[in-house]
């Protein structure tokens, strides 16, 4: 059995155990359909990315890449006789297999289904397909003579890609070697924390069944501080080199391990590695060849190590030698795409090359005019255009992104952005405060220089501020956080980047509960943990530490974990728990818990239970614990009374009996909602610098509702906090109405407020209907009058917002005719916030690029 999936991902399964059988890795997009061929060898897969892969079942591992729709597939389904392939997207397409050209396309308009089917007849040559917003089934007669016949279809482009990584420890000299095959001849380099890559002309060939074979050469930063950032960037890799210092008397072999734990997370399965000793010209090794070779054979390092000198050349020609013989070509997955795709992608990395281009920015717009300007007879569209793009975005050559003033624009140096980011790390770093944290304002605005961004024009230097704010939001590696005070700032806090210890201060007892090894790409773990469990609508993140953070669900409800890191690509995390925590509290924070970690890509996690004394009840301390379990001892003696205590069985993540699941799925979805949101916000934000002095000075608004739902406080609570993260003044009365504040101050702060949003329910309508209300509740009253009935003094600043029930039940007569935004739909929250914090800040709804960040949102 085949399964298609959100994660990106097919699984097959042995439908006799119900086990899994192999996890197929490669789509960029969600995975919508799969389908095997009739021989039951061949399952195809379509993705939101774009594209149509085939996979070899018994191999586990990728045959080809289907390239030519230019939106989402989301279908596909062979024909009886598996001589046809047909996948739904934008239209229909109809693929034979045996040479996988297109040999037709049919127009289907949009039938509205979210998985729109298409299915063929079991022994007719009848394809059905759903039209016109799934009220039509249409049925096509194929002509197999037609359709097969040897000279019909668009003649298809075969090619294929290898991925050559250099990765290793700051100043080992892998630029300098990266260059030296390139360029074959050696220039001095300082140290990098970007990115770049070189194409390798002489590794390079066609294959017999006409593939272009073509490899790529990317040497990644290696400093401690920038493995934040690369861990995003190393993906898809086909053979690594391993560079370290043989020099290095302390350690020779500094990093590598990290290195190859990276590489062998959820990679492609016949990635190769050679260990390179680089800079053998600045000294002997302190290694003997027999202990290099045996390192080499006891992890699995297929190319064996090299000694090489990019200064002096030696080893270069056997390094050179060696890669040809390790790329496997042949066995490596194809690539069919259409001459269209491959004209443009081979145009914009001319374009990418060109030393004389002007802007490492380019609209859309310009690059159809230089396309049509080098050949006026071209037809193309605009989305088959924009998809080539974006498949080269997937390999790395180019990044897709939002320009300052909303325009897509295509980053022809993604390097810069790379390396920007790495900036934005040591800054964040450097936090004075030691709070790992950047001012998002003072970032963004561009008052903080750097110098990757030197040579950019103004608008350059705001889309990749912005691009980059959002890559780290939207990878949950950064969390907004306003401080308080005179002069209210807002902040994006790198969790992972924390330097400020816990205080020794007299707090909340708390007692240590199940811990988890985590091994793999464990770089970004933590500060997702940390990001994510913050996003839920369970638990609010009330404190956060070097290698800490703390959550509570309610007054006393501490929940928390903790991160230690003693070896490179090894972490363990321990859960913690106030004493007065109760246990359907724990039991929801484990959940989500786990149900985040479990999300994270190429990690192995074990879960270790707390070892509790059945004699006195003392919790044994872990680290006593591990110590045994490292020794292969089942028992340990109670560190209190002595009691012989018997040691579960460490086990890889299971579901824990008693979590409520569907409550991790949505709270898994709000996090995920959020997240977008988050990184949404970036745009709005960019929107108010273009617009200056014409945009709204920041809005004040006054939140009106009812107390007496503990579940609506809650609510209202959020929204208060989420309009403040988008530089919204709020009057909310339980920060500014407690013990001790003058009630007339507070009456008159409700005055001066530009806005008013109700939040209606049945309870506010009763508060309002009460002729018995307080003066509070009187002042609000006056304020929304005031509004309603001098729109042209004041203009229409109440907004109702419908929370429980409806128009009739839950506003005053006086806000019933008003249009409210509807929030009953949690699933809609986000979005419904974002379009308030576009009124409150007087933005037009139709302003550019608006209309994507919602239906992101949606998705």
């Amino acid at each position: 059995l085949a399964s298609a999936s959100s994660d990106q991902t097919v699984r097959l399964w042995d439908t006799q155990k119900g086990q899994q059988l192999a996890q197929l890795a490669g789509h960029t997009g969600d995975v919508n359909a799969v389908a095997f061929s009739p021989d039951g060898k061949t399952p195809a897969s379509a993705s939101s990315d774009q594209t149509v892969r085939l996979w070899d079942v018994r191999k586990r591992r990728p045959l080809l890449t289907l390239e030519g729709h230019t939106r989402g597939v989301k279908s596909c389904k062979f024909s009886t006789d598996g001589q046809l392939l047909a996948t739904n997207a934008e239209n229909v397409r109809i693929w034979r297999t045996d040479t996988w050209k297109t040999v037709a396309i049919l127009v289907e308009p949009d039938s509205g289904a979210i998985w729109p089917e298409i299915a063929f007849h079991p022994s007719k040559p009848i394809l059905a397909t759903l039209g016109e917003k799934d009220t039509v089934i249409r049925i096509w007669e194929l002509d197999y003579s037609v359709l097969l016949g040897k000279e019909f279809g668009e003649k298809p482009v075969h090619y294929t890609t290898a991925k050559i990584a250099l990765v290793g420890d700051s100043g080992v000299g892998k630029t300098g070697l990266g260059w030296r095959l390139a360029h074959a001849q050696f220039k001095e380099h300082s140290s990098t924390h970007g990115q770049q890559f070189w194409v390798i002309d002489e590794l390079g060939k066609t294959r017999a069944d006409g593939a272009e074979c073509e490899a790529v050469l990317w040497d990644l930063a290696g400093q401690q501080d920038y493995r934040l950032v690369h861990a995003l960037f190393l993906d898809d890799v086909d053979l690594a080199l391993v560079l370290f210092d043989p020099g290095n008397r302390e350690q020779p072999l500094s990093g590598v391990s990290f290195w190859l734990k990276q590489l062998s997370r959820q990679q492609k399965a016949l990635l190769q590695t050679v260990l390179i000793g680089a800079r053998i010209d600045r000294g002997q090794p302190t290694l003997t060849e027999k202990e290099l070779r045996e390192f080499c054979q006891h992890h699995n390092i297929s190319g064996g190590y090299l000694p090489t000198s990019a200064k002096s050349g030696d080893g270069i020609e056997t390094l050179m030698n060696t890669l040809k013989s390790l790329i496997p070509w042949d066995d490596m997955p194809a690539t069919i795409t259409t001459d269209t795709f491959k004209r443009i992608k081979e145009f914009v990395l001319d374009l990418k090359e060109n030393s004389e281009r002007q802007s490492v920015l380019v609209a859309p717009h310009s690059l159809r005019a230089q396309l049509q300007q080098s050949d006026k007879d071209w037809e193309f569209s605009d989305a088959e255009m924009m998809t080539a793009v974006k498949h080269l975005e997937n390999h790395g050559y180019v990044t897709v992104c939002r320009s300052s003033q909303g325009e897509t624009a295509i980053l022809l140096s993604p390097d810069i952005l790379v390396n920007l980011a790495s900036s934005l790390v040591l800054a964040a770093r450097g936090n004075p405060q030691g709070l790992g944290a950047l001012e998002e304002h003072k970032l963004l605005s561009g008052e903080q220089p750097f110098d990757e961004l030197a040579a950019l024009s103004e608008d350059e230097r705001e889309t990749l501020l912005d691009t980059a704010a959002m890559l780290f939001l939207g990878k949950n590696l950064c969390f907004r956080e306003v401080l308080d005070g005179a002069n209210r700032r807002t902040f994006l806090v790198f969790p992972s980047l924390i330097n400020e210890k816990r205080p020794k201060t007299r707090e909340i007892a708390t007692v240590e509960d199940v811990s988890y090894h985590v091994s793999g790409a464990v770089e970004n773990v933590y500060a997702a943990l940390v990001v994510l469990l913050g996003y839920t609508n369970q638990f609010v993140r009330t404190n956060q530490w070097q290698n800490q953070a703390q959550y509570e669900l309610g007054d006393g409800q501490v929940c928390g974990f903790r991160q230690i890191t003693e070896h490179e690509g090894e972490i363990d995390l321990i859960l913690y728990y106030g004493e007065s925590t109760p246990e359907h509290v724990r039991l929801i924070f484990q959940g989500l818990f786990e149900g985040f970690l479990q999300q994270r890509p190429g990690i192995k996690i074990t879960r270790f239970s707390p070892v509790v004394c059945s004699n006195c009840r003392e919790l044994q301390e872990r680290g006593a614990v591990l110590k045994q379990i490292a020794n292969q001892r089942k028992f340990i003696f109670c560190a209190n009374c002595g009691e012989k205590i018997h040691i579960p069985a460490s086990v890889e993540l299971t579901p824990v009996a008693g979590v409520d699941r569907e409550l991790v799925r949505e709270e898994q979805a709000v996090a995920d909602r959020r997240t977008k949101f988050e990184a949404a916000l970036v745009r709005i934000k960019a929107i108010l610098r273009e617009l200056g002095e014409a945009a709204e000075p920041q809005p004040t608004c006054f939140i009106s509702y009812a107390w007496g739902v503990p579940e609506h406080e809650k609510w209202v609570l959020r929204l208060a906090k989420d309009l403040r993260h988008a530089d919204i003044e709020v009057l909310l009365d339980r920060w500014h109405s407690t013990p001790g504040t003058n009630l007339n101050d507070y009456i008159q702060k409700i005055h001066e407020c530009e806005y008013v949003v109700v939040v209606g329910t049945p309870l506010l309508k009763n508060k309002y209907d009460d002729k018995k209300r307080d003066s509070v509740v009187a002042a609000e009253l006056t304020l929304i009058t005031s509004r309603l009935m001098e729109p042209g003094h004041f203009g229409y600043k109440s907004i109702p917002l419908l929370l429980a029930g409806d128009k009739r039940t839950a506003f005053p007569p006086l806000l019933q005719a008003m249009v409210s935004v509807d929030f009953r739909n949690t699933e809609d929250y986000f979005v419904r916030l974002f379009d308030l914090i576009l009124t409150l800040h007087g933005i037009r709804f139709d302003h550019a690029g608006l209309d994507d960040l919602r239906e992101e949102m949606r998705g």
